[in-house]
């Protein structure tokens, strides 16, 4: 049998209020849990599994994100911010060859986080602008980089911007190279380093 003090006890934790889960957490818990549905390769993960992954209810799916689209949009900022994280301080006083490591590390560590999400984030991208604006915005982000790490050999004699050449510098460290190395020719990530460095050395050659 209980007794007085535990009886006693049990009423009050019955009159206590249930701790509530913050709500900024539960919302970032949400985001969460979609982008670790995506990387698992589910690319339209129901609202239960969003939220069992959350920790959370289907209900707080809903009462944090009014659609899908919101959520899209919400993960989609989450995404380029972590993308954004990156990106280097771009030195153009270093040597040639110590730039272009940079710039390929920096690819690398991108393509890390894109790897995945990048699929279906260019999918949606083409329906909802929202998307599309974000992710031009980190690749604008990404770009003024390379420019800046690169200015030496993109500046031309008359003081413009070789904006060709940049284009071709941008291509070779962007997320479509590395998929095309990595997930479609089944190189290691060090084997399409390598190859990237090449290019980007043959390009800067050619000057």
């Amino acid at each position: 049998m209980r007794s007085e003090q535990d009886t006693a006890a049990g009423a009050r934790q019955a009159r206590a209020p249930r701790r509530r889960r913050d709500p900024a957490k539960t919302r970032e818990a949400i985001i969460d849990g979609l982008l670790a549905a995506v990387t698992a390769g589910d690319f339209a993960p129901t609202a239960r599994e969003i939220a069992a992954r959350a920790g959370t209810s289907e209900r707080s799916v809903f009462v944090h994100f009014p659609d899908r689209e919101a959520l899209l949009v919400a993960a989609t900022q989450r995404q380029s911010e972590m993308v954004e994280a990156c990106l280097v301080d771009p030195d153009p006083s270093l040597a040639l060859s110590e730039r272009i490591t940079v710039a390929v590390r920096q690819s690398a560590a991108i393509f890390d986080l894109q790897r995945v999400p990048r699929l279906p984030g260019l999918q949606e991208s083409r329906s909802i602008p929202a998307i599309d604006e974000r992710m031009r915005r980190t690749d604008d982000r990404i770009r003024a980089v390379l420019a800046a790490l690169f200015a030496p050999e993109l500046t031309r004699p008359d003081g413009a911007s070789d904006e060709g050449l940049l284009d071709l510098i941008d291509g070779a460290f962007a997320w479509p190279t590395r998929h095309h190395l990595q997930d479609r020719r089944g190189l290691s990530g060090e084997q399409a380093s390598e190859r990237i460095e090449r290019a980007v050395r043959l390009l800067l050659a050619q000057r």
